[in-house]
């Protein structure tokens, strides 16, 4: 196996194991449920991290050139003013 090859089975599985955590954070969050607005700002919020991540992996491996690293203070800041 190449290097290259090497990465990208890497950066699968990091991508994996990030949805694992997602799909666990919603479990919670459902078996938590608090009312309607604060459950979805939540879902928002955690769906809105793992879409980050994934650009971040995918720009470690020249997959993806848009990516912003103050992206993730910006959702911080947006989910602070909603909450």
């Amino acid at each position: 196996m190449t290097n290259y090859e090497e990465k990208k089975d890497k950066m699968i599985d990091k991508m994996a194991e990030t949805l694992m955590k997602l799909d666990e954070v919603l479990e919670k969050l459902e078996a938590n449920k608090e009312d309607d607005k604060s459950h979805r700002m939540k879902e928002w919020y955690e769906e809105k991290k793992v879409i980050h991540e994934f650009k971040r992996l995918l720009h470690e491996i020249q997959k993806y050139d848009h990516y912003d690293e103050k992206e993730e203070a910006k959702i911080d800041k947006q989910f602070e003013e909603y909450k």
